[in-house]
C-alpha cells in the first residue's frame, strides 16, 4: 500500500517540489505507526555532488507499540543509512509476523551536505500519523554545534564526515526531547552573523558568502538553489515556535578577534536577527546562548539582548552562557563538543527555559 505524505507526521522544515518532500535540516524527518510487516521508503539524494565523507545520512528508529512519545525513542537508530544513490530504496522495518511499531526517520546529517527527499513510502499493513503529544514548540537557529557536528569523531584523530554527525545527540535535540517539545532546527556548520569561520592565523578578510541572516528566513534556501528554484520564504504559520533559541557567534569570533569595530558589527547583527525573529514570531520568547567553544563574545550576546530589550521591553528574552567544553568530557572531531558535553549544556539550557513553560 502506498502511503500519502500527509498520512504520516512531519517535523522540522520541509520543502515540496514535483511530488518529492525534502527534509533536509538537522533533526527533520517523519514518523508513523505501522501495524503490519514491512515499510519501505524511496529517498532521493545528490551523492554525485559530494565525496564519500559528505553524503546525506538518516537514522531509522523503531519502538514497539503505539506510544511515539519522546520517552520511547531509542538512544540509537535501528539503522543508520548513508544515501549513496540518487534513489535509495530503504527498508525501514521488516518482520515475518505482523507487529505494531512506531517508526521514526530522522536526518542525522545537516543540510550543508547531501540532501534527503522522500519520493515514496509503501507498507504491508496500515499506518497512522505519530508524533509526541505536546503543545510546546522549540526553534533553534545555530551553527555546527546545533547540527551535532563530529559527535562520533575524536579530536586530533578524526576529521569531519557526515557519518559522524548526530543531530539526535545535539543539545538542541536533547533539550526538545527532555521538554517533550516539537523541534525545528535551522543550522549550518561554519555559519556566522557577520563572518563564517575563517582561519585566524592566515585569513584577513571575513567570509560573508553564506550568513545566517540571509539563510534563516527561507524554508531551505540552499536546497532551492540546488534544484534551480526561487527560494521560498518560510511560512511561520506552519510552525509557530513558543521559544526560539539562537546559538550564533562561535564562527564570528574567528573573525572578530577582539577588534572593537568588528565586535560592534557582531552585536548589531545579532540585535537585528533577534528583532527579525520577533517580527516573524511575535509571541515567541527568545533565548540567546553561546560559550561552549569559546566565550569571547558572550558579553556581546548580552549587549545585543539588552539593546533589543530597550526597544521591546515587553518581549521575554534571556541569555545563557555555556561553560567551555572540558577535555575530560571528551572532545569530538575538529575540537567540537562531545556527546557528554552536549548533555551538559542541554541540562543548563533546559533549566533556563523551564520558567517559560
Amino acid at each position: 500500500m502506498k502511503v500519502a505524505f500527509n498520512d504520516v507526521s512531519w517535523y522540522g522544515r520541509f520543502l515540496d517540489n514535483e511530488g518529492i518532500r525534502y527534509f533536509d535540516y538537522s533533526s527533520s524527518g517523519f514518523s508513523f505507526i505501522l501495524k503490519g510487516k514491512k515499510a519501505e521508503a524511496v529517498i532521493l539524494s545528490d551523492p554525485e555532488a559530494w565525496d564519500e565523507k559528505n553524503k546525506g545520512v538518516i537514522g531509522v528508529y523503531i519502538s514497539e507499540g503505539e506510544d511515539c512519545s519522546w520517552k520511547t525513542l531509542p538512544s540509537e537508530p535501528a539503522k543508520k543509512i548513508t544515501l549513496l544513490e540518487k534513489e535509495n530504496k530503504c527498508v525501514l522495518f521488516e518482520s515475518s509476523e505482523e507487529k505494531t511499531v512506531c517508526i521514526r526517520v530522522i536526518k542525522l546529517s545537516e543540510c550543508a551536505f547531501g540532501y534527503a527527499g522522500l519520493k515514496s513510502l509503501e507498507v504491508e499493513g496500515n499506518v497512522k500519523p505519530a508524533k509526541p503529544e505536546t503543545s510546546l514548540k522549540l526553534e533553534f537557529i545555530g551553527d555546527s554545534i546545533t547540527c551535532g557536528y563530529g559527535i562520533e569523531g575524536v579530536w586530533e584523530k578524526d576529521t569531519f564526515t557526515t557519518q559522524q554527525e548526530r543531530a539526535d545527540k545535539s543539545y538542541a535535540f536533547l533539550t526538545a526531547k527532555a521538554m517533550n517539545a516539537e523541534l525545528q532546527c535551522c543550522s549550518w556548520s561554519g555559519i556566522g552573523l557577520i563572518s563564517n569561520y575563517v582561519d585566524p592565523a592566515t585569513v584577513n578578510l571575513p567570509d560573508t558568502h553564506w550568513l545566517m541572516p540571509a539563510n534563516w528566513p527561507y524554508t531551505d534556501k540552499s536546497l532551492s538553489l540546488r534544484l534551480g528554484l526561487e527560494p521560498e520564504i518560510w511560512d511561520e504559520k506552519r510552525f509557530s515556535p513558543d521559544i526560539v533559541v539562537i546559538h550564533l557567534g562561535t564562527n564570528d569570533q574567528s573573525w572578530v578577534r577582539k577588534i572593537e569595530d568588528r565586535r560592534l558589527s557582531y552585536v548589531s547583527a545579532l540585535r537585528q536577527l533577534i528583532e527579525a525573529v520577533h517580527r516573524r514570531s511575535p509571541k515567541a520568547k527568545i533565548c540567546c546562548c553561546l560559550g561552549v567553544m569559546g566565550q569571547e563574545l558572550c558579553d556581546s550576546v548580552n549587549e545585543a539582548a539588552e539593546l533589543f530589550t530597550k526597544d521591546y521591553p515587553n518581549v521575554k528574552i534571556k541569555t545563557v552562557k555555556f561553560p567551555v567544553q572540558l577535555e575530560s568530557d571528551g572532545i569530538a572531531a575538529d575540537w567540537h563538543p562531545s556527546a557528554k558535553t552536549h548533555e551538559k549544556i542541554a541540562d543548563i539550557l533546559i533549566e533556563a527555559l523551564k520558567e517559560w513553560c
